[in-house]
């Protein structure tokens, strides 16, 4: 994937008009070196400012003034104006949003899975009532690249996961090391360095651009591709209804196109930074055997035939309808996006078929 940079004279012009603009105070949230404070959320300013003609910016913290399971109270009282919103820590808020994550191994890319998942809770009245409820705008979901097993020790089949302790960020993954026979252990990813490193834990089920992007190569030695989906329950894009109330129908569908920008060029970083992963010193990359292949596979099944039981159990209604929706989302995704997309075409096709075709004067009004 091609990744794109504005030009400089478009650059210059934006600067210069930035100085009476209107700003946009962000927290990404997750640490100065996370894809979402070093492509997404400059490039969401950078294009706020192309869109408004200079009269809106943004300003991101990544870290410090709001804290990840802070975020959805921090959106609702405008202590920050847009941020980043993981929905597995607000399972009670947010039953209905968090359908996707349910089954995160359905689609080919995260890029595909991302777009779904935004289409999906754009036009979910039901999700859109948890949002508004929590005085919040829903504008986009990221999504990370296939997990993988990033291990100390070598898993070359389901029998090195016995007793070996596991990371998992999300219940589906927990469940997957579960019957394995290893030991799912819950922990923040900003807890993974040390862990790993002090043997806390034996390792961790995430997406090979965490190796580069956490310097998780320093300390893993082993990366099992097993590619069991993504992680997709991140509400990257969402903005306080405070910050929506007081923003033009005009200003806001700039907003929203410009996040789909932003996640653009969020997706040609994890895109980049996992194949980079594969250039590290020392580190083994081991193909998921024929017993990874045939558990992933089994469970995955079996995951599925279960998941519409396991969210009428948490509030959702008509599960099995709203999974099906959703995967009808991910086949029209999978002939809309293609591998050599650039992320301003990536951008411009998810407003288009989003937030483009949406009312914004009313969107996101309680």
């Amino acid at each position: 994937m091609k990744a794109f940079t504005i030009s400089l004279a478009l650059a210059g012009a934006i600067a210069a008009s930035a100085a009476g603009a209107d700003t946009i105070r962000a927290t990404s949230g997750f640490g100065p070196a996370h894809v979402l404070a070093t492509a997404m959320y400059p490039e969401i300013d950078a294009r706020l400012q192309e869109f408004t003609n200079g009269a809106w910016n943004l300003s991101d913290t990544p870290s410090g003034l709001v804290a990840p399971n802070e975020m959805s109270t921090a959106l609702r009282d405008g202590v920050s104006e847009m941020g980043g919103l993981l929905l597995p820590y607000f399972p009670a808020d947010y039953p209905e949003s968090a359908l996707p994550s349910e089954v995160s191994f359905l689609g080919s890319s995260n890029a595909v899975v991302s777009a779904a998942v935004t289409e999906y809770l754009a036009t979910c009245a039901e999700c859109q009532a948890e949002f508004n409820g929590n005085g919040q705008v829903y504008l986009a979901s990221d999504a990370t690249p296939a997990y993988n097993l990033l291990t100390m020790k070598p898993v070359r089949s389901t029998a090195d996961l016995k007793g070996l302790r596991v990371r998992t960020g999300a219940p589906l993954y927990a469940a997957f090391i579960e019957q394995q026979g290893g030991i799912p252990v819950q922990m923040p990813s900003s807890e993974l360095f040390e862990s790993l490193s002090s043997g806390v834990i034996d390792g961790t089920f995430s997406a090979n651009h965490e190796i580069v992007a956490n310097r998780l190569g320093d300390v893993v030695k082993y990366v099992t591709e097993i590619e069991e989906g993504v992680f997709n329950g991140a509400a990257t894009g969402t903005a306080s209804a405070l910050l929506w109330s007081r923003m033009s129908p005009e200003d806001r569908a700039a907003l929203a196109r410009a996040t789909q920008y932003g996640i653009g060029q969020a997706m040609a970083v994890f895109h980049r930074d996992a194949e980079a992963a594969r250039e590290t010193a020392g580190l083994e990359f081991i193909p998921a055997d024929d017993t990874l292949k045939a558990a992933k596979e089994a469970f995955n099944a079996e995951y599925l035939a279960g998941a519409a039981a396991r969210l009428e159990e948490r509030g959702v209604t008509d599960a099995q309808a709203k999974i099906d929706r959703y995967t009808a989302l991910i086949e029209k995704w999978e002939g809309l996006i293609t591998p050599d997309m650039t992320p301003e075409e990536m951008g411009q096709v998810r407003y288009d078929e989003i937030f483009g075709k949406l009312d914004m004067a009313s969107y996101g009004q309680q």
